[in-house]
């Protein structure tokens, strides 16, 4: 016979059945501070809500103010076990200080009742010493995490002051999403200018202490080493990976970088003076992809089987390099090398990422992010300035200084076309036939009958463009990248206007009063141009455009012809048919017809294969049909 149950040890089911009363009783205590306030929220009230009788709360809580408190701790021990779940969950540093805010502003803490609770009892903690405990608990246990995933990643004498600068921008996220009403309901915006927040914090000029973040994340100017062509063995740990964990390692990359964008543009705007928008909208999402196609690859067999005919098959070997160098130039360093870096490390290779830039905060970013996701050291380097410069004459090739520009390529505006739309997608459009985000690095051919009317609209377009600071999303045009750029420009100007180029408009410096140190130059339109002009021929990335007239399709085919093999053109024509005879007189590679902003189904860039540094260019014709507006 089994010993009678003592009164002072309840058995299990009695207290699982205690638990869920006083987790009953808690939860009708929060619908109803969400639904009448917290002082109408009598014990009476909240009876009626839960179906029991008043005197259930005193057995359980003693009196009003210990339900409550229990209902604050309730709250609180909810959000912690929700932040220890996405501790558990990471795998880096990074990770384990964005589990912090991803916790405290996730979605169900944007809920209406659980916001209507935290908001009536943040109201009552000046008069409340339990309330103040609770919330202490909570503040301390929140810096602490916070001070574990930071501690690796900043410079001891900043830890405290980043660790108090991302607690209070958690909360007043929070606050204010309640407050005003300018951040999202659901928190999405309240996590990634948190995340904004933590990566500037980290890479924030380099992080200047060597004790901060690792060498490449810190943005050095001057790397510990410089790469020599004797490292061509590269990371055995990496090539010796399964391809399957290639690719997941190249898949974390892709995503971290989807929600790092914002951030990451940002370090690149500052790098190259680009317009930040530009960054964003343009060079990211590529960025992107191209790790997401190199996650692809990795995962694909490294055979491919091969069918020759007549019964006989084999297969075709994929052999890459031991190591490469990415040289990218320094007007999207990121996007430039990500094209090779990607493929690359799809295959184990080691990728240097080299630009002339002395500056390289993006690229260094990409390389902290890929050992974040779980590449070994020395699987992906950067190199910049002399460094890379170096690193490339080393390896046999030019010097990086304009290595990797991208050819420049052309727009033809026929005389049927919608000139008004054709010169706003000019002047401010996506442009996905252009290589290059810079205005004068796309060379406009433009029939003799809509010229005149062409230039008028590209004027005005052009003027309006705004001008100032890159890192303001309003900005279109930024500085040139140096006092000397903008010296070279103006030169190339010179020579167009002596070779017998009209300026239409700008063709001087311009000081938008942004900042005073800044290399601007007026957006320019030059008119009556030829492509055998210098500023034609060389690239300048800067804000100018050179129409040149054509005066038949003939005439337009043969001078687009002897622009070189893999051209890439832009046409807007008022019939598509005809602007695909055009492009296939012209030879180009890739044509976009009546670019309108529009999303075509063929994959965006095929004409740059990915795969190139790696396996060697392939030349492909894609031809996007539009309707013409």
């Amino acid at each position: 016979m089994a010993p009678p149950q003592s009164a002072a040890v309840p058995s299990e089911p009695m207290r699982s059945f205690e638990a869920e009363r006083r987790r009953h009783l808690i939860e009708a205590t929060i619908e109803t501070v969400s639904d009448v306030g917290f002082k109408a929220a009598s014990l009476g009230e909240i009876a009626r809500r839960a179906g029991v009788s008043q005197g259930l709360f005193a057995h359980y809580f003693g009196d009003k103010d210990g339900l409550l408190e229990a209902t604050l701790r309730f709250m609180a021990a909810r959000l912690a076990r929700a932040t220890a779940a996405r501790l558990r969950a990471a795998r880096t540093p990074l990770e384990r200080v964005l589990a912090v805010p991803e916790s405290a502003l996730a979605p169900e803490e944007f809920d209406p009742r659980t916001s209507a609770v935290w908001l009536a009892f943040w109201g009552q903690i000046m008069h409340s010493e339990p309330y103040r405990r609770v919330q202490s608990i909570y503040q301390q246990r929140m810096r602490a995490n916070l001070r574990y995933g930071l501690r690796p990643l900043v410079d001891p004498a900043r830890l405290e002051i980043s660790v108090s600068f991302i607690a209070a921008t958690i909360d007043g996220l929070w606050l204010q999403s309640h407050s005003t009403g300018v951040v999202r309901s659901d928190g999405s915006e309240a996590r990634s200018i948190v995340r904004e927040l933590v990566t500037l914090l980290i890479a924030r000029e380099g992080a200047s202490s060597p004790a901060s973040v690792p060498a490449q994340a810190a943005a050095p100017s001057t790397p510990a080493r410089s790469w020599r062509s004797s490292d061509a063995g590269g990371s055995l740990a990496w090539r010796t990976a399964t391809r399957g964990e290639r690719g997941e390692v190249l898949r974390r990359v892709a995503l971290r970088l989807r929600d790092e964008r914002k951030a990451i543009a940002r370090l690149e705007a500052r790098d190259t003076g680009r317009p930040v928008a530009d960054v964003e909208a343009h060079d990211l999402p590529r960025v992107i992809r191209a790790f997401e196609r190199a996650a692809e690859q990795a995962a694909a067999p490294a055979a491919d089987h091969v069918d020759f005919g007549g019964g006989r098959s084999g297969w075709a070997d994929r052999c890459p390099p031991a190591s490469i160098l990415a040289p990218a130039h320094w007007s999207a360093p990121l996007l430039l090398a990500s094209r090779g870096v990607g493929p690359a490390l799809a295959e184990g290779a080691t990728a240097v990422a080299c630009s002339a830039a002395r500056k390289t905060r993006a690229l260094s970013r990409l390389a902290a992010i890929a050992r974040e996701a779980g590449a070994p050291e020395g699987a992906f380097e950067v190199l910049g300035g002399d460094d890379a410069d170096r690193a490339a004459r080393a390896a046999g090739g030019p010097s990086v200084g304009w290595a990797d520009a991208p050819r420049k390529s052309a727009v033809l505006v026929t005389d049927d076309a919608d000139v008004a739309r054709a010169a706003f997608e000019i002047a401010r459009g996506a442009r996905r036939f252009a290589r290059a985000r810079a205005l004068s690095e796309t060379i406009v051919f433009v029939a003799e009958a809509a010229r005149q009317t062409l230039v008028e609209r590209l004027r005005a377009e052009m003027a309006a463009l705004a001008m100032g600071d890159p890192m303001d999303p309003a900005v279109e045009v930024g500085p040139m990248a140096s006092r000397d750029q903008l010296e070279r420009a103006l030169a190339l100007i010179e020579a167009a206007r002596r070779d017998g180029a009209r300026v239409k408009l700008g063709g001087r410096a311009e000081d938008p009063g942004a900042r005073s140190r800044a290399a601007f130059l007026k957006p320019t339109l030059l008119d009556d141009g030829h492509e055998d002009m210098a500023i034609a021929r060389a690239p300048v990335f800067a804000p100018i455009v050179l129409t040149c007239g054509v005066a038949t399709n003939a005439d337009a085919a043969a001078r687009l012809r002897a622009l070189g093999p893999g051209l890439s053109l832009g046409v807007y024509v008022g019939d598509v048919a005809r602007a695909r005879r055009l492009a296939r007189d012209a030879e180009a590679a890739v044509c976009r017809i009546n670019d309108w902003g529009r999303g075509f189904a063929a994959a965006e860039e095929d004409w740059l294969d990915p795969g190139a540094s790696v396996y060697g260019r392939v030349r492909r014709t894609l031809a996007c049909d539009a309707d013409a507006g």
